[in-house]
């Protein structure tokens, strides 16, 4: 006779995934919410942890060609980007007595700060930059990499003329920038922006009082902590926003957010081990798998330099 196997919580096939997937889904779409880049970004979902997309290395050109004349070759070549996946998670304990207690599920209420974790690591890794620090990405590569930018004037339109002139030099390239990412304190400095003569009391970039600023000559506006604040001591590295064509920005998800749960394991929480079932504890477990890669970035993405 067989052994019989228990039913576990801490055994994925025997009931330790605590959600459904539909619940992953609605996880992962919010943290691509929270993210600013990963919310601009192009989002693909992937069946292997490297994917490899098919790029334009230069483009095609076309001409008039006469009756029964050749074809003229251009110098359009293909490459490859590729993508590799990694993962990202968290894992949270409870007692045994709060779970008994709880007048919610504990997964519910600690889900949307697992959601901003997850969104602000994503972020900071896309970005390179974790609150105004420069960081070396985990993805195969970050905005803030970018060799092309543009420096950040005075006055109360000097965010507006930064982003025109970094649209300007992405269409010089052939790109379309359809993405502004700002540092958070950017939000009240385009609050604050008032027109002149008899438009002085007037918002210049907010729909009345009743708006916050959200786009930019027609293209979104988004914020991070991530980047450096306008208000910081200015720095050579002091990035203040990314514009960008943000169809070259590609997130490729092997797997969407997958909560797990288990009291049979012994955990090490800060140098400290907890022994779950000892200790009437259970762990849930918080993963995603992730990738991230940019193409053409140096043509498609602008960095705004605040240098005053």
């Amino acid at each position: 006779m067989a052994n019989a196997i228990p039913l576990l919580e801490g055994t994925d096939a025997s009931g330790g995934y605590l959600v459904r997937d539909s619940y992953g889904q609605t996880l992962i779409n919010t943290v691509n919410r929270k993210s600013a880049a990963l919310d601009l970004s192009q989002i693909n979902r992937v069946p292997g942890k490297r994917e490899k997309y098919t790029v334009y290395a230069g483009r095609p050109t076309a001409a008039f060609i006469a009756e029964g004349g050749p074809s003229v070759a251009t110098g359009a070549e293909l490459a490859e980007m590729d993508v590799n996946v990694k993962k990202i998670g968290t894992t949270v304990l409870y007692t045994r007595e709060l779970i008994e207690d709880a007048q919610e599920d504990p997964t519910v209420l600690i889900n949307a700060d697992v959601e901003a974790a997850f969104a602000d690591l994503c972020d900071a890794h896309m970005i390179g930059k974790a609150n105004g620090t420069n960081l070396t990405t985990s993805f195969d590569n970050s905005l803030r990499q970018t060799t092309q930018t543009v420096e950040l004037g005075s006055g109360g339109d000097a965010i507006a003329t930064a982003v025109s002139a970094a649209m300007t030099l992405i269409e010089e390239n052939g790109g379309e920038a359809n993405g502004v990412i700002l540092a958070t304190d950017g939000k009240g400095r385009l609050r604050d922006a008032r027109g002149s003569g008899d438009n002085a009391t007037r918002p210049v970039f907010t729909d009345g009082f009743s708006k916050e600023p959200d786009a930019l000559y027609g293209v979104g506006l988004r914020y991070s902590s991530n980047l450096s604040k306008f208000s910081a001591t200015p720095a050579a590295t002091k990035i203040v926003g990314i514009v960008g064509d943000f169809t070259h920005s590609v997130a490729a998800i092997r797997s969407d957010i997958i909560v797990r749960s288990t009291d049979q394991a012994t955990v090490d929480v800060g140098g400290t081990l907890h022994h779950l079932w000892q200790q009437g504890k259970t762990a849930l477990q918080w993963e995603m798998r992730i990738g991230y890669a940019i193409h053409d970035r140096d043509r498609m993405f602008v960095a705004i330099v605040d240098a005053s």
